[in-house]
């Protein structure tokens, strides 16, 4: 279980060295600067919000789904001839004599 206490500590530790350098950026930057930082910083801590809200679950749809087929092999073709994985050196053979 979850201390609210304990969640509004961990968000004040959180928030304070961001408050500390837009401060410090107001006393020493123009107006504009701080601003942007301001923005950037509530842009992240919104982000963060949002991502702790959110949870991803399967669909029940795509849970209950029976299992997908793999997929064929892979044809190999470095020189011009088509190998399936694991096949016989004779149809490379019969294949080179087609060409």
């Amino acid at each position: 279980m979850y201390s609210k206490l304990g969640t509004v500590i961990a968000i004040i530790a959180a928030i304070f060295p961001f408050a500390v350098v837009i401060a410090n950026l107001a006393t020493t930057e123009s107006a504009i600067t701080a601003i942007v930082v301001i923005v950037i910083v509530a842009v992240f801590f919104t982000t963060l919000l949002i991502a702790s809200r959110i949870s991803i679950e399967p669909e029940a749809e795509m849970a209950a789904s029976a299992p997908r087929a793999p997929a064929p092999p892979i044809e190999w073709n470095w020189d011009g001839i088509n190998r399936q994985p694991g096949a016989d050196a004779g149809d490379e053979a019969q294949s080179k004599a087609e060409h």
